[in-house]
């Protein structure tokens, strides 16, 4: 039933998608919710979990046993690892800027202000596509797709722009290099 429903709302069929969406929506929310401890995470998460469902029907292979909900928490937990990875490489890169206490009580000062500049002559010396992509995800926040889509590159060419940006702000900052899946 479920794989008719996703071939259907892949066909673009919003009955069938809301049937897939209404079927599985509280397991998917249960599970990230769980995992995030934070409401407008989960549900940005849960939304991008069948998101990447319509954009990748056929990865579902329903005679392979796997059941669609135990599918759509395995999306949600990519999803989670991807904004933790990203939580944690956004945490160095502040803590840089703002050594100390949290930045909602932090003063702004001339060393935290040459920090900035730091971070910015870092993102200057990028080639452009490196730094585009770094703009994209660490300032936009955009997705995998989006930043594909954006500069015109396969997910693969993404992924080693990003690494690289993230490798090079990160040696020019002196922080620790962070290993990338």
């Amino acid at each position: 039933m479920d794989q008719e429903l996703l071939t259907r709302a892949q066909a673009g069929d919003r009955e069938a998608f809301g049937a897939l969406y209404e079927r599985h929506h509280a397991v998917v929310w249960r599970f990230t919710l769980h995992r995030v401890h934070q409401v407008p995470v989960a549900e940005d998460i849960v939304h991008d979990t069948f998101v990447e469902v319509l954009k990748h029907e056929e990865r579902y292979e329903a005679d392979r046993g796997v059941e669609f909900a135990t599918y759509l928490c395995s999306i949600a937990e990519n999803l989670i690892r991807k904004h933790y990875r990203k939580e944690d490489r956004t945490a160095d890169v502040l803590a840089w800027l703002w050594p100390g206490s949290g930045l909602e009580d932090a003063e702004f000062s001339e060393g935290r202000f040459n920090r900035l500049l730091d971070l910015e002559r870092a993102l200057e010396n990028l080639p452009a596509r490196q730094r585009e992509a770094y703009r994209l995800s660490e300032a936009q926040d955009a997705t995998m797709d989006q930043i594909c889509e954006e500069l015109g590159v396969s997910l693969p060419a993404t992924k080693s722009l990003l690494f690289r940006a993230r490798t090079s702000v990160r040696k020019f900052l002196g922080l620790e290099p962070v290993g990338e899946t």
